[in-house]
C-alpha cells in the first residue's frame, strides 16, 4: 500500500470496521480525521470523586503515542497514514488521524 494514494475514506472505513464510529472528519481539512476513543485498559484513569470532581484535570502525558489503541494504530499505519494522540481525559483519548502527522 505504501506507493498508492490512499484517501481518508478508505482509512476511515478500516477504523469505522473496528468499531471505532466517533471518529470522523475535520472540519475544513480534507486529510484529517478525529475523534475520541477509549484509552486502552493501562492507561485509563479513576473517575474524581467527591470535592475534585470539581476541578479542572490536567494530563501531562496528552500526547503520549501509547495512548492510541493498538489496533487503531495498526489499521491506519497499514496505509501509510499517521494517527496521534492529541487529548485526554481519564477514559478517553483525542486521536488525530491525517496524511503526514499533526
Amino acid at each position: 500500500m505504501c506507493g498508492e494514494q490512499v484517501s481518508l475514506d478508505t482509512i476511515l472505513d478500516a477504523v469505522y470496521d473496528l468499531g471505532y464510529d466517533a471518529i470522523d472528519r475535520a472540519e475544513g481539512f480534507s486529510d484529517e480525521a478525529s475523534g475520541q476513543v477509549a484509552l486502552p485498559e493501562k492507561h485509563r484513569r479513576e473517575p474524581p470523586e467527591g470535592l475534585r470532581r470539581f476541578l479542572p484535570r490536567v494530563y501531562c502525558d496528552a500526547g503520549n503515542p501509547d495512548l492510541v489503541p493498538d489496533d487503531l494504530r495498526a489499521a491506519v499505519e497499514e496505509y501509510g497514514w499517521t494517527v496521534q494522540a492529541m487529548g485526554r481525559d481519564g477514559q478517553t483519548v483525542t486521536v488525530v488521524i491525517s496524511r503526514n502527522g499533526v
